[in-house]
């Protein structure tokens, strides 16, 4: 790519992931491209950040460049490899803030090894663990029974010197791992780029006074199968509970942005970018023999071939549709019982893994994605990008963002295989003048995606997120210590709670922020259990300095079940600042029936809803919220 000047801010870009292991999907593949990418606009060094204790980043860096896989400017770093390597001064100062109690954890662990020491309990879960360094001296103990040794329960990190004083102590992994980040971005302005959902979980609580933080959510919010209230995704509720606290969101398609700012998950710290294409595009459509079908993906349960292969097997055109399928799973048997079953094994092949399958799609005539979710689906623009007519599933989310029906390629309803017959067979009686505008049209529309454009609106972004656009970083922003304060000086109770036909009617008093100085406020409903969430925005009103806030919410939609309870808090963004405040049960102590549920205080005074039929009264409502 032809470098045009500088588009990056001067600040450090980091991104961030737990490892990168041997065999990794597109998540991983796309934060090494992106990092990759950058480097080389910026011809500078960028590094990616790991956690896993299993990976050795020169050896790693060394393979994936060979690979083709990173670029020469991208370095990994990994927390254990360089604590192992830093001197006792550095530690001390990576300790500082988390200063090591009297008590040490060696006497329960070997003090000196070669090898990381485990114990772990009769199902296998760590209870713990000693890390040492080359030299045989111990590094870190991790205690995870520290209530009851040999019970799991309580859990204390503990860093060491090489003469064996202890010098740092962590109460949550959670808490070692920002320590380490916050040594790594020092006292200049960095932005991190989040990619793996579980890290991200762990890091909407991370405060530094010079870490810009965005965080990447690269596949569906929902989860078609969770009941909760919300039905939110678990692997990414961690983050999707607690959207406001980083610096933006990052997702991959306009559709998925529009749907978290109207579920109320996002508020005004969300954009849209796509992945970016990183294969050549064709400069003309070359002739292809029509009935010819590709399909490029996974052998998984979500991306359903079954659909494909079915539908090419219903075709009634009058030349029959082939499929070859380039790719490897876990539903390969099962696929193969399919084809032999509708005796398609003249038309239908399964290829295994292929690593230049990407690379084909200029041989094929059209390609099928039958998917029941996507992040964004690459393989529809490398499609494009070959000429090859995408025929997909208009599912969340992708499809539509790409595809323009008719045009360039045909959308689907969703989970319709005779409706994907029937497109198929539209596509093979076409007459061969517009299927060649179509492929010409694909061409065009994959450019949309290029790897420079895509490029331009990371710089963008990131611009945006260290506040360079304006040439105001106000670094205090992302200050913890200006958060607390500000969560400190605002407080809310409720004012009344109950059914009004059919729907549950909240009103809520805030005391400590001026109506002038919020931007929006929500209404948060979270389970207690680590499940369910959802938000609703609250309307104001009332006096200047005790705004009055209002929701109502359809009772069908208020669901406890495995929750427990739902604890209740107001959001709000005040004098630029998220906040979030639990909502106090204000004068609404008694029980207030909502259907099947009730509104309770809880014994420290806060407002919490749960199933009618959980008769605890509140003096021994155990909960701390």
């Amino acid at each position: 790519m032809r470098r045009r000047g500088r588009l990056l801010p001067d600040v450090p870009v980091h991104h961030l992931l737990w490892g990168i292991p041997a065999s990794f999907g597109g998540m991983t593949t796309v934060a090494l491209q992106r990092a990759s990418l950058l480097a080389d606009l910026d011809r500078r060094r960028m590094d990616v950040l790991t956690l896993s204790p299993d990976l050795a980043p020169r050896a790693r860096r060394r393979e994936l460049y060979l690979d083709g896989l990173i670029s020469r400017r991208v370095r990994i770093r990994n927390l254990w490899a360089e604590l192992r390597r830093a001197a006792d001064s550095a530690l001390a100062r990576l300790s500082d803030g988390a200063p090591a109690s009297t008590h040490a954890d060696h006497e329960r662990t070997p003090s000196t090894g070669h090898v990381d020491h485990v114990r772990a309990d009769e199902d296998g879960r760590e209870l713990q663990v000693a890390r040492f360094r080359d030299d045989g001296s111990l590094l870190l103990t991790d205690r995870q029974d520290v209530t009851t040794p040999g019970t799991r329960g309580g859990r204390r990190l503990t860093l060491y010197a090489r003469s064996g004083e202890a010098l740092g102590q962590w109460s949550s992994a959670t808490a070692f791992y920002h320590a380490w980040l916050r040594s790594v971005v020092g006292d200049e302005h960095a932005a991190i780029i989040c990619d793996s959902a579980f890290v991200g979980g762990l890091m909407h609580s991370f405060t530094s006074p010079h870490a810009s933080l965005i965080q990447v959510i690269h596949s569906h919010h929902h989860d078609a199968d969770n009941g909760t209230l919300g039905s939110l995704a678990s692997g990414k509720l961690p983050i999707l509970k607690n959207a406001d606290a980083y610096d933006l969101l990052a997702v991959l398609t306009e559709r998925q942005k529009k749907d978290l700012l109207e579920e109320d998950i996002a508020s005004d710290n969300i954009v849209a970018i796509p992945n970016p294409f990183h294969g050549r595009v064709s400069t003309a459509a070359g002739p292809r023999t029509r009935e010819r079908g590709i399909v490029v993906s996974r052998l998984s349960g979500i991306k359903r071939i079954d659909h494909a292969i079915r539908a090419i097997s219903s075709s009634t055109a009058s030349t029959s549709p082939t499929l070859d399928i380039y790719g490897d799973g876990q539903e390969r048997e099962r696929l193969e019982e399919c084809i032999a079953g509708l005796d398609l094994g003249d038309r239908v092949r399964l290829h295994g893994h292929d690593s230049r399958a990407r690379t084909r799609f200029a041989q094929f005539s059209f390609s099928l994605l039958t998917s029941r979710t996507e992040g964004q689906s690459l393989m529809l623009v490398e499609s494009m990008a070959g000429g090859c007519i995408p025929i997909a599933y208009d599912i969340d989310y992708g499809p539509s963002d790409i595809i323009t029906d008719g045009v360039d390629g045909l959308l689907v309803p969703a989970e319709d295989p005779e409706a994907l017959t029937q497109a198929i067979d539209r596509f093979l009686a076409m007459d061969e003048a517009r299927v060649a505008d179509m492929r010409d049209a694909a061409i065009d529309a994959s450019k949309r995606f290029s790897a420079d454009g895509i490029a331009a609106q990371w710089a963008q972004t990131i611009q945006r997120v260290v506040g360079l656009e304006s040439g105001d970083r106000r670094a205090d922003d992302h200050d913890g210590a200006d958060r607390s304060a500000a969560r400190g000086s605002v407080s809310a109770r409720l004012v009344d709670v109950g059914l009004v036909s059919d729907r549950v009617a909240f009103s809520a008093q805030l005391d400590g922020a001026d109506r002038g100085a919020m931007a929006w406020a929500k209404l948060a409903l979270i389970g207690r259990r680590g499940r369910g969430y959802k938000r609703l925005p609250l309307q104001v009103s009332g006096e200047d300095h005790r705004p009055v806030l209002t929701a109502e919410l359809p009772i069908e939609q208020l669901v406890v079940e495995d929750a427990g309870a739902l604890d209740l808090f107001v959001d709000a963004r005040i004098s630029g600042l998220p906040v979030r405040v639990r909502l106090a049960a204000g004068t609404c102590v008694d029980p207030v029936p909502l259907g099947d549920l009730e509104h309770y205080a809880t014994v420290r005074g806060n407002a919490s809803i749960r199933r009618a039929a959980d008769t605890t009264s509140p003096a021994r409502d155990t909960s701390t919220a």
